[in-house]
């Protein structure tokens, strides 16, 4: 009862469905007893008694009742299965946007592919199975009990003969069901595996293919994809163990009533119309009772299913807090702030302190590990300081609701994530209120508008899976053009422009000046062009700020920088 508890609760949203359902398969089970009931009357009336002007209603009230039944049966299927569908969609929905508030932390350390596998391979094992339970536990339930009932009242000793079985059947069904849910447990992580490896083949086909990576990456997804069969198997056998323990009972215990009832009718103890009634419902009562134990795996697989769903509602959501209006009129200061990722001990900076005024232009440069991303990063609070404070005016960006502090930030890095979706709706995530004319003068000022006007569908051009059909430069102008659109007072630029040829470079470099005026912008960049006219440039190494100052005073000072600026400097 406390796992049936859990599909309870999800079930209860839709009591009124399930509430006709219910009455359906009430009704329903009326008439499977009906049906064994007339029986009786049928033998004894008609063909003992010799009463044929009772013949011709027989058959009209046969197709009545199996009509009646039928209609009764597909409504309550009807209403149980949509209360299924409607289940697993509402957990679809409430996985995704837990999903959403889950911290940058999670997604760097679960692959993307489990994380689908989740999502579609979990809950698609409840698609077909909760309805199918539903069903079980309602119209085969209330069956048996009123067969049971047309059994115990035609002949209760035979009836006990047969009802004796049925706590050996539960007890077979459980155990097995149990060893099933395991299986099935196992399972579902070998196919969260293979659909890492699918996800991964997609992302990185092109190392794949110049690497002549193809045989090793087919022989990881097939043997992965064997060891899934594997437990599939496992699973199926199990399944189909109850099926065969369940037959052998209702076999054995069929004997048995067939040769003691035989012999009280030729003995004239009871009617034959008493015993082939009897027998009638005891038929129709072991098809609920082999569909309930088969369907007990069934439950089985679900609650492992549900059981590994519910590890995401267990994950800590990303911390927000209460100060719903923020400005930033003065500065951004990091306070004595030090940073180790999640399940690491090493710091990734260490004893951070800066003062970012407001309208200057900021620049991070040092040597690749430095720390200059976590730096940036650790503003939006995709990351927590593990020590130390971050603060915006004078307060601890801890005390800002999370969605307006990162409401005055817009960030664009060498890693462009664009939709697949139409051009104008990537630029609109920066402002989905704008007007299309609004994210047209975005678009010109990013330099993006010309190349845009060159697409057949304009700015109803698709981009595909994360902008493929787009240039490197292209990509980082409709960026630009989504931070315009969203007009942060804070703007980052993470590399911006490193991986850029000249030309693109260079229109990048004209929409990225237009967008810094008179915001705050920090610069994390490989290029000297963006970084020779910065208010105050911030060398990093190892974690720590070594030395702050104009490009004029580091280059005259500071040994790390200006073997920087050579290396940048050579053509």
């Amino acid at each position: 009862m406390k796992d049936f508890r859990k599909l309870i609760q999800l079930a209860r949203p839709h009591y009124k469905r399930i509430i006709i359902g219910v009455t359906m398969s009430f009704l329903a089970s009326a008439m499977t007893g009906a049906i064994a009931w007339l029986v009786k009357p049928a033998l004894d009336h008609v063909f003992v008694q010799k009463q044929y002007q009772y013949l011709k209603f027989i058959p009209a009230g046969l197709v009545f009742l199996y009509l009646l039944k039928g209609f009764l049966e597909f409504g309550q299927n009807y209403m149980m299965k949509s209360v299924g569908y409607k289940i697993v969609r509402d957990m679809r929905n409430n996985i995704y946007r837990t999903l959403l508030y889950f911290p940058v932390s999670y997604f760097t350390k679960e692959s993307s592919g489990k994380i689908l596998s989740k999502i579609i391979n979990d809950v698609n094992i409840l698609s077909g199975t909760i309805s199918k339970i539903l069903v079980t536990f309602f119209l085969e339930t209330s069956q048996l009990v009123i067969l049971s009932g047309v059994a115990i009242y035609r002949r209760w000793d035979l009836a006990m003969l047969i009802l004796f079985i049925l706590p050996f059947a539960a007890y077979a069904s459980k155990r097995i069901g149990r060893k099933v849910k395991k299986k099935v447990m196992e399972a579902q992580k070998k196919i969260a595996e293979v659909t890492h490896r699918v996800n991964e083949t997609v992302a990185g086909v092109k190392i794949i293919k110049i690497f002549n990576h193809e045989v090793r990456s087919r022989e990881n997804f097939e043997r992965e994809n064997q060891s899934f069969y594997r437990d599939l198997m496992k699973v199926t056998r199990l399944k189909e163990c109850t099926k065969v323990f369940i037959y052998a009972i209702t076999g054995s215990a069929l004997a048995v009533v067939l040769w003691y009832g035989g012999r009280l009718v030729v003995g004239g103890q009871i009617t034959a119309g008493d015993f082939f009634s009897f027998l009638a419902a005891i038929f129709m009562i072991f098809s609920p009772v082999r569909k309930i134990g088969e369907d007990y795996s069934v439950y089985q697989e679900v609650l492992g299913a549900i059981e590994r769903i519910e590890t995401i509602y267990s994950i800590e959501r990303e911390k927000s807090g209460d100060l719903h209006t923020v400005n930033f009129d003065q500065s951004i200061v990091f306070d004595n702030v030090s940073f180790a990722y999640p399940e690491t001990t090493a710091h990734v900076l260490n004893n951070i302190c800066i003062e970012i005024n407001k309208g200057e232009v900021v620049a991070l440069v040092g040597p690749s590990g430095a720390g200059k991303t976590t730096f940036v990063d650790l503003i939006p609070r995709f990351y927590d300081p593990t020590q130390g404070q971050i603060l915006i005016d004078g307060l601890n960006i801890k005390n800002f609701d999370i969605h307006a502090l990162r409401g005055l930030i817009a960030i664009v890095s060498q890693d462009i994530v664009l939709f697949d979706d139409t051009i104008w709706a990537n630029i609109a995530v920066g402002s989905p209120t704008s007007s299309k004319e609004q994210i047209q003068q975005a678009a010109r000022l990013a330099y993006a508008h010309e190349f845009i006007q060159f697409f057949a569908e304009g700015y109803d051009t698709v981009v595909g899976e994360r902008g493929v059909r787009l240039s490197g430069g292209q990509k980082q102008r409709i960026a630009i053009a989504r931070a315009i659109i969203k007009n942060p007072p804070i703007l980052i630029l993470d590399e911006a422009t490193s991986a850029l040829d000249t030309v693109s470079e260079r229109l990048v470099q004209k929409a990225l000046e237009g967008i810094m005026i008179n915001r705050t912008t920090i610069i994390v960049a490989h290029r000297l062009s963006t970084i020779q006219n910065a208010d105050k440039i911030i060398v990093l190494q190892n974690g720590s700020i070594i030395d702050i100052g104009t490009h004029n005073q580091l280059i005259e000072r500071n040994q790390l920088y200006m073997n920087f600026y050579h290396a940048l400097a050579v053509p």
